[in-house]
């Protein structure tokens, strides 16, 4: 997966003072390689990674894992999760695979392939509050109040899915994220909610 540009994620509203997982550690891949992944792409967990070497003591990895793209959830079951890389810019040495960090931006930066990062789980609830940037997005906002999930992205819907446990964001407000003392690149500030489905009048 190409860098996209204007993407970003910020936890606005959450209860992460009392929810110990809803961050772990990850490394995206695409088709099982490593690859970049952008502020806030939207992911699945794929498989466990190993432990590095310390399998042969026993001690195992629980929670860290392969990310991979979130295609196109219809269950909330699934976690579904952010790609968080909230850092410094860094720099990847083609040769040798080294990350360097530079220390300068910290506003959507992407995670560079096969470095592990924080992806942080987004809570359907109808509560948690999340700011994407722009980039995450896959049309224009236009007139649209609702997101569904396609592709690691939000897509802009007129209305929420009508399927029952349906995993889709509505629009608290848009805006521009303050960099330094200029305006940035435009965010969206969503809630995370999930559909309660419609049912048929009797007799249809």
């Amino acid at each position: 997966m190409a860098y996209i540009k204007n993407t970003a994620f910020e936890v606005k509203v959450s209860n992460h003072e009392f929810d110990s997982i809803a961050n772990i550690t990850g490394k995206f891949r695409t088709d099982g390689e490593a690859d970049v992944c952008s502020a806030g792409f939207l992911c699945v967990r794929d498989e466990l990674m190993p432990n590095e070497g310390y399998e042969a003591f026993g001690i195992m990895n629980t929670n860290s894992w392969f990310m991979a793209m979130a295609e196109a959830p219809t269950s909330a079951v699934e976690p579904i999760y952010a790609c968080n890389p909230f850092d410094v810019n860094m720099i990847s040495d083609g040769a040798t695979g080294a990350v360097y960090k530079v220390g300068s931006n910290t506003l959507g930066l992407a995670a560079p392939a096969d470095y592990p990062t924080t992806y942080t789980q987004i809570l359907f609830n109808n509560v948690n509050v999340y700011r994407f940037g722009v980039g995450n997005l896959s049309a224009e906002l236009g007139e649209n109040t609702f997101f569904t999930i396609a592709n690691g992205q939000l897509v802009p819907a007129a209305a929420a899915p009508s399927a029952a446990g349906a995993p889709y964001f509505q629009l608290v407000r848009a805006g521009s994220f303050t960099q330094g003392a200029y305006n940035g690149f435009g965010f969206v500030d969503v809630r995370a909610c999930v559909a309660v489905g419609t049912s048929a009048p009797a007799g249809e």
